[in-house]
């Protein structure tokens, strides 16, 4: 069974961008707690500071499945419903094989 991988860019009407984010903190922490999350993050770009990162990694597809069907991810929904987004790109990956690795050494 696949681990399955989510990344996104949320590009927030800026005047909004606090109450996404305080929306995204809540979220987190029940998202978190669910049987198959391994990670769930959302991060604020610190070049761009309209545009939020969502990162995932789940056991399986069907723990993504549940975890959409949760009663935190549709309050959630609610509270973001009439928050405007500029842009949206979602994307979800199949992945086979994980492995750490180890940052260069400095030079010079």
């Amino acid at each position: 069974m696949d681990t399955i991988a989510i990344s996104a860019r949320m590009e927030v009407a800026p005047q909004r961008v606090d109450e996404y984010l305080a929306a995204a903190q809540e979220v987190m922490t029940h998202t978190r707690r669910e049987p198959g999350c391994r990670h769930y993050a959302f991060a604020q770009d610190l070049l761009a500071p309209n545009v939020i990162w969502i990162s995932e990694e789940w056991d399986s597809d069907e723990a993504l499945q549940q975890h959409f069907a949760t009663p935190h991810i549709n309050t959630f929904l609610k509270r973001v419903a009439d928050i405007e987004l500029l842009d949206m790109d979602v994307r979800k990956y199949s992945i086979s094989a994980i492995d750490s690795i180890t940052p260069p050494p400095i030079r010079g």
